[in-house]
């Protein structure tokens, strides 16, 4: 209803439909995974990150399954001075392994540590964290005064710390302990997530409704601040295979013949000057991995941020 002019005071002429709608925004309504879809899909150097870490991945299992036991087996017919072929794409090592299927299998025992350890990382980063945010007054001031003194400690150090304590070369010790030190980051993002939480409105009716503080914890707030975890954990998959390969080269990690991208470059190094492909194919990798995850992780963190705007 609406008032025309020229008409008597009080007079009122019905519009018709079409024009109650002519102003109406008929945009479809998004939810916000379709916006994070497409806030990812237009960052160019996430999609490049994504396409590359499927590579990396889909590499490390089919490789190792069609080169069987060719990643550990030596061979005195085979050496440094074969030609290179299509079984052999790298050539063999001075044992005759062949290098192609040996730097697979490294990558895929470095991929499984670094996913392992991030898990533990965001296991123990998460329970901390929500524990601390939701509970606040003393529990948080002791709990976060103790993750200030795990990050007052220096973190590499301490890994080679336990690895020594727990003995070297064995995959479980180094994830444990490339876990158990690196929660600190998690438990502060979760942390800031959930004393943001506390006071939403969700939270405030679930507890008005006779909700438990587990129940509450785990099926309401942690979903909600898992988005920076996802991240940090993205971008920790970087961090833990360097870590790894830095514990290999060092020989405090996996030892031959055991296949990691740390202990390649470890074995490639007094052949630096007459076969320097063996030290480029393991770095090269472990650059590559290093890159996909970084621009995975940024790439993620732009997505999930609804302050970024998305270009039509």
């Amino acid at each position: 209803m609406a008032r025309s002019e020229g008409l008597p005071a009080g007079s009122t002429v019905r519009l018709s439909p079409a024009d109650d709608f002519d102003e109406v925004d008929l945009v479809p309504v998004q939810t916000f995974w379709q916006l994070v879809r497409r806030r990812f899909l237009q960052n160019r150097m996430a999609v490049i990150g994504l396409v590359l870490m499927a590579i990396l991945i889909a590499s490390s299992i089919v490789f190792p399954i069609i080169g069987g036991d060719a990643w550990f087996k030596t061979s005195l017919v085979h050496g440094p001075k074969d030609p290179i072929s299509l079984t052999a794409p790298m050539g063999y090592d001075n044992l005759g392994i062949n290098i192609f299927f040996r730097l697979m299998k490294a990558l895929q025992t470095s991929l499984i540590i670094g996913t392992f350890a991030v898990l533990i990382i965001a296991g123990i980063g998460t329970a901390v964290g929500s524990i601390s945010g939701y509970a606040g007054g003393l529990v948080d001031n002791l709990m976060m005064r103790f993750v200030d003194i795990v990050l007052s400690l220096p973190g590499f150090f301490l890994v080679i710390m336990l690895v020594a304590f727990m003995g070297s070369g064995n995959v479980f010790v180094i994830i444990f302990a490339i876990g158990l030190t690196g929660w600190t980051t998690a438990a502060r993002l979760v942390r800031a997530e959930f004393l943001r939480l506390r006071e939403a409105d969700f939270v405030q009716a679930a507890k008005a409704l006779g909700a438990s503080d587990r129940r509450i914890i785990v099926r309401h707030m942690i979903p909600s601040a898992m988005a920076p975890v996802v991240v940090a954990s993205t971008l920790g998959i970087a961090d833990s295979v360097v870590t790894e390969a830095a514990l290999s080269f060092l020989t405090f990690g996996l030892r031959p013949p055991e296949a990691s991208l740390g202990n390649m470059l470890t074995g490639a190094q007094d052949y630096f000057y007459r076969q320097p492909l063996w030290v480029y194919y393991p770095g090269i990798l472990l650059i590559l991995v290093v890159l996909a995850a970084s621009f995975l992780g940024d790439g993620l963190r732009d997505a999930l941020d609804p302050r970024q705007r998305i270009e039509a």
